[in-house]
């Protein structure tokens, strides 16, 4: 049976489904042996955010999907299609594109506006209902082309409102973007904060350098280990078999550190004993250590716990330990030092690869060098640093807060609980 999916929409507005507005997956005539531009899954933003970049590829009549400008891509396997991998194709460099055979195509027809239709699509009330009847093995569930075509119902507005909704919509992306745009644009701002710091110092404070065995440093500046710095020796546990929901006691995992913070967010959770609880507890300052991935580049890179957990949490043996002493290093420092490009290079390329994994072991973490400036140089790179994360934290939830404003506009405007009036937005 034919699903509403907003049900609270105004009754003039006729219910069609997918395959009623568009065509699926159009098997537009390509040139064989032409190179089109190409979109695989990883081009494609989670939550709706559009395509990053085209590639090139040969056309040779594979399964490739087919597009051109105005046509919709949606990713319909597990886990891309819950995540958001969507997209409406705009400024696209050739009349055509191919992608991922991951992606169901829809080519709108003339009854519905392209940016009202990815709308609706993407929303929650469709979008939700979508990825519940996905099909398939374990890992592998899809949306099914009978589910997308035929069972899930959206409203057709006239072409005005259409037009008015996508238009109001647009508005609404680009502060999104231009939000983002903000954020990259401090992100960016911070590598190279990090890249110069831990290497040349504070701005324009140092005019002469010394050479050693890690290469040149500014003068006054001491060559140390990792070791030097530890108030504890690294530690590290073994991990009983964690599972995603409570019951059980929280634990930190590899994908927990990102970006050189240790989150609370994605912890799975595991049986363990008291005594175990006691020995392997975390706390706020804690810096944990990847020890092994399948990605080199992903190996020995590190996270600060920046507050303790409000409830105990152990940490898994894929990660090791770090405390440092604040009589010898000012705080924050050596995480913020982790993070910078000379550093993080010198020690992953201590990484050894066995049985598909690149492992790291505590005694080349404890032995990797790295440029000490004096305390008071430290606080104030730390200072600065610290200066830079509030501002991309702020920027962070202004783009957060945008894009709630935006999914609450977009019920509302689908559900017709806001009607834009005639001439009251311009695009």
């Amino acid at each position: 049976m034919r699903v509403d999916c907003y049900p609270e929409a105004p009754s003039e507005w006729p219910r069609k489904t997918v395959g009623e507005v568009a065509e699926i997956d159009p098997p537009y005539r390509l040139e064989v042996g032409k190179a089109y531009p190409f979109v695989e899954m990883a081009s494609v933003r989670e939550s709706f955010g559009g395509i990053d970049r085209f590639e090139q590829r040969i056309w040779d009549r594979s399964g490739l999907c087919r597009f051109k400008k105005n046509d919709l891509m949606l990713g319909k396997i597990t886990p891309c299609a819950e995540n958001g991998k969507a997209a409406l194709v705009s400024n696209l460099p050739d009349d055509f594109g191919i992608g991922s055979t991951e992606f169901f195509v829809l080519s709108p027809n003339d009854i519905i506006l392209p940016e009202f239709l990815f709308a609706a699509v993407t929303a929650g009330p469709f979008h939700r209902r979508l990825v519940s009847r996905m099909e398939g093995s374990t890992g592998r569930l899809r949306i099914t082309r009978d589910t997308l075509k035929k069972w899930l119902a959206l409203p057709v507005p006239p072409p005005e409102e259409q037009h008015r909704i996508a238009t109001a919509l647009k508005l609404a992306d680009d502060a999104i973007q231009e939000a983002r745009g903000e954020l990259d644009a401090t992100r960016e701002l911070k590598r190279s904060l990090m890249n110069s710091l831990f290497v040349l110092g504070m701005p324009g404070r140092h005019t002469n350098s010394q050479d050693t065995k890690i290469g040149p440093i500014p003068q006054g500046w001491a060559v140390r280990t990792i070791r030097s710095v530890l108030a504890d020796k690294p530690d590290s546990k073994t991990s009983p078999l964690s599972r995603q929901d409570p019951p059980g006691t929280p634990i930190l995992n590899v994908s927990c550190v990102k970006d050189g913070v240790c989150s609370l967010a994605d912890v799975t959770y595991v049986d363990v004993s008291v005594d175990e609880i006691e020995r392997y507890r975390t706390q706020a300052g804690d810096f944990f250590v990847l020890r092994g991935n399948g990605n080199r580049d992903f190996v020995g890179t590190g996270g600060l716990l920046r507050q303790s957990p409000e409830v105990d949490t152990i940490y898994s043996d894929k990660l090791i330990r770090l405390r440092f002493n604040t009589d010898e290093v000012a705080d924050r420092f050596v995480p913020y030092l982790w993070q910078s490009k000379a550093f993080l290079t010198r020690l992953q390329s201590k990484a050894e690869s066995g049985n598909g994994l690149w492992m790291m072991s505590k005694r080349d973490i404890c032995r990797e060098l790295f440029a000490c400036p004096p305390t008071e140089e430290q606080q104030e790179i730390v200072a600065l640093l610290d200066s830079t994360e509030g501002q991309l934290n702020a920027q962070d939830k202004k783009v957060g807060a945008l894009i709630e404003v935006k999914r609450s506009l977009l019920q509302n405007l689908l559900t017709g609980k806001i009607r834009i009036p005639e001439g009251a937005i311009h695009a």
